[in-house]
């Protein structure tokens, strides 16, 4: 499987919110896509040469072009390039208009905008990084100051938020109370909900945009919401018919396998004692909490301290906590080291390489999911200080 962990605070096309509550400061993304649509979509798509050439404040270093490869025919990763004398020039070929970023020397990275067919123009600031490159091309030229003035009021909120989160966190020496971090994770599910709700307004206003579709294909790597379907359906056939429509589409069918109110699905993953996973854990426990994690992802680490004292408290009341990591095969000793060093002694599953958790769009990590004895989940991407406060609430 191939790997490339970044971490991401806003990121897209304005506004995806990260939440800077614990002492994670970031989640952390997996852009591990397979070739597997590429089959299952059939044919081959007509390709049509690009070059983009830029000019950037730094007068070297290596510099990659970054694609979503899930999401084209041809399955490319990234294209690099040295700049020289502030300048560089990058070319190949796409079918169709491609949601790509840029990463600099491992200084910089920029939001996510749109590369067209034929003959473009960028100008990156290294200094200005995680936001919008002046990209001259059709769409980014005719569309996209349309679109950053209609998400402008809630972007100025986001960061509104994050200066905010910043201030309290170095108020408190990054160790923010409780009731703080709460209060925290509510503003920001709020400004998620705006934001996605924003979203489908400008889907039904521009059907025809590629801004709106990659938008939509960067949120479905933080994992699947409801409204996602309603975005997907207001985008033109012309849009949904193309490749990466396509993908979109079908990564939509599984990503709603895992949303609030589904029945948790059954997994292929075997346990640390080479058991098979069973959805029986579920009907045993009032709540369980299922973490998709692996063991060189530092958030999912951090917050197994918090994980264990709940788990000490609750463990006998109810409640159960199912681990399933996504290790590469070749990482068993690792993984099995991490959960005997950290003394983690709930239930531990392996997804070798990943390959359901992928399936079911899960891309981002930690992931959660609070499930109920009946096996349905009622609650996902759960903070530590929600769970602490819903288990005080629900398990006497």
């Amino acid at each position: 499987m191939c790997k490339a962990t970044f971490v991401i605070k806003g990121g897209g096309f304005s506004p995806i919110f990260l939440l800077s509550l614990t002492n994670v400061k970031y989640f952390f993304v997996f852009f591990a896509f397979f070739a597997t649509y590429s089959c299952a979509l059939g044919q081959k798509s007509e390709q049509y040469y690009f070059e983009l050439n830029g000019t950037i404040n730094a007068d070297s270093g290596i510099l990659s072009l970054n694609f979503f490869s899930e999401f084209t025919p041809s399955d490319i990763k990234e294209l690099h390039t040295q700049v020289h004398n502030k300048k560089f020039s990058l070319s190949g070929y796409i079918s169709e208009p491609q949601g790509v970023f840029i990463l600099f020397d491992n200084r910089y990275m920029s939001q996510d905008f749109i590369l067209d067919k034929g003959v473009q123009t960028i100008t990156i600031n290294v200094d200005s990084t995680q936001n919008m490159p002046a990209v001259n091309n059709l769409i980014m030229k005719n569309e996209y100051p349309i679109y950053s003035d209609f998400f402008k009021e809630v972007a100025n909120k986001k960061e509104l938020f994050y200066q905010k989160s910043d201030s309290l966190e170095a108020l408190y020496d990054y160790i923010l109370p409780e009731e703080i971090k709460l209060n925290l994770s509510k503003e920001h599910d709020f400004l998620v909900e705006e934001s996605d709700e924003l979203l489908l307004k400008y889907s039904k206003e521009n059907p025809n945009s590629y801004i709106a579709l990659w938008k939509l294909i960067r949120l479905m790597s933080w994992g699947y919401e409801p409204i996602f379907d309603s975005i997907y359906n207001a985008l033109s056939s012309e849009i949904k018919n193309e490749y990466a429509g396509k993908v979109l589409q079908e990564k939509l069918k599984y990503g709603k396998l895992l949303s609030v109110g589904s029945t948790f699905p059954m997994l292929q993953c075997i346990s640390n004692k080479n058991e098979p996973f069973s959805l029986d854990v579920f009907a045993k426990n009032e709540f369980t909490l299922v973490d998709f994690w692996y063991s060189s992802c530092g958030p999912c680490r951090a917050q197994f301290e918090s994980l264990k004292c709940l788990y000490k408290q609750y463990s006998t009341k109810g409640f159960e906590i199912v681990g399933i990591s996504i290790d590469n095969n070749n990482d068993r000793k690792k993984l099995e080291k991490v959960i005997i060093d950290n003394e983690l002694s709930w239930l531990q599953y392996w997804d070798i390489n990943g390959k359901e958790t992928h399936k079911l769009s899960i891309h981002t990590f930690p992931t959660n999911f609070l499930v109920d004895k009946t096996g349905k989940i009622i609650m996902k991407n759960i903070s530590m200080e929600s769970l602490k406060s819903f288990l005080s609430e629900n398990i006497k």
